[in-house]
């Protein structure tokens, strides 16, 4: 690897385990409403294994942007189906994170900053299938396309940072009490 490469491995490593230490702090921030927590932890285990596996992913060459895509969309897939994945958890008697999953349940609310955090892990999975597009164009024809290639770095930073603020949105709007079990209620006798 080129120090160049070696560079820019260094930057999404040192961005993704500031973004797992703003995660935590999203958990703790987010006690008082547990769909909100939900969502900070499903979203903290998914930048977790990122974290592992990205440095391996890298020496995978095409298959790293399957393997980012899959991530992605198993993180769009735990947000979505939040409701169902609570249920099957509720009904496992896991003690403290089974009752975690029935207070999801009973307080459940899709908020606009989660359909946003889900529309660029959307974006994100895009990008990565036309980047692995163009590859595989690069490797098995004469052309040789760069376009997502060279545009790969900024535009995921870019979706990074779009993460990044509807994170810290949806944990603001929670920690003044946005989707707090009271304030969902008294929203619901207007």
């Amino acid at each position: 690897m080129d120090v160049l490469s070696q560079l820019s491995v260094d930057h999404n490593h040192l961005m993704n385990i500031f973004i797992w230490f703003a995660l935590v702090l999203a958990v703790f921030a987010s006690r008082n409403s547990p769909n909100v927590r939900w969502v900070a932890c499903s979203i903290l285990i998914a930048r977790t294994a990122d974290i592992l596996l990205y440095g391996w992913a890298l020496t995978t060459e095409g298959w790293f942007y399957l393997i980012m895509s899959v991530q992605d969309a198993a993180l769009i897939l735990l947000i979505v189906k939040r409701h169902a994945v609570a249920s099957v958890v509720a009904g496992l008697r896991l003690g403290t994170l089974s009752q975690f999953a029935k207070d999801c349940l009973s307080n459940f609310k899709m908020t606009s900053n989660e359909l946003m955090y889900v529309l660029v892990l959307s974006a994100s999975v895009v990008v990565n299938i036309a980047a692995l597009i163009e590859r595989e164009i690069r490797q098995f024809t004469e052309f040789n396309p760069m376009f997502i290639y060279n545009a790969y770095e900024p535009i995921k930073l870019v979706l990074t940072l779009l993460s990044v603020l509807a994170i810290m949105s949806l944990t603001i709007d929670a920690v003044r009490g946005f989707y707090s079990k009271d304030k969902v209620e008294d929203g619901q006798r207007q």
